[in-house]
């Protein structure tokens, strides 16, 4: 297996895969928007993202993170946003070589660590992580507030 920095060169193929990880998601099929976000992402350099290719050179997954800074260490850190490996590939060890990759490469990048979400219910990745040492967060509670987007805000009559 081999993985590669993505650049726009692998645009085309890292849309495809970024549109089937939304459909395994539950969201509905989008090539052209899938393409146009992560077009804009390498563009602007607002993520990095890695392209899994197996043995024969084809592309069998990806991951995408996104630069933050923990201000407490005073160091970047990388969000693990999207993960994603075609079903002919998984229980492979594909998910395992990708983690792997992006833990040397961000380690010696000098992150101060990676951190990620999963569903409560994905049981297969949470079983990957915690093998690879990600630890369950029992400190911190997460919160989230959805903001609506300019279309979805009511105007006042």
């Amino acid at each position: 297996m081999q993985v590669i920095p993505c650049t726009e060169a692998q645009l085309d193929i890292i849309a495809e895969l970024f549109n089937d990880y939304r459909i395994f998601y539950e969201q509905a099929s989008d090539l052209p928007a899938s393409r146009a976000f992560i077009e804009k992402n390498l563009k602007q350099q607002r993520s990095k993202i890695f392209l899994l290719l197996d043995d024969n050179g084809t592309p069998t997954g990806f991951s995408q993170l996104y630069p933050a800074v923990c201000s407490l260490m005073l160091r970047t850190y990388y969000y693990l946003s999207d993960l994603y490996v075609v079903k002919s590939a998984r229980r492979n060890g594909h998910a395992r070589y990708l983690m792997n990759y992006i833990t040397k490469h961000f380690t010696r990048d000098g992150a101060q660590r990676l951190t990620l979400d999963t569903a409560t219910t994905n049981k297969i990745a949470q079983n990957l992580y915690e093998s690879l040492g990600y630890e369950h967060e029992e400190v911190y509670i997460t919160y989230h507030q959805r903001l609506d987007t300019p279309s979805e805000v009511p105007t006042s009559t």
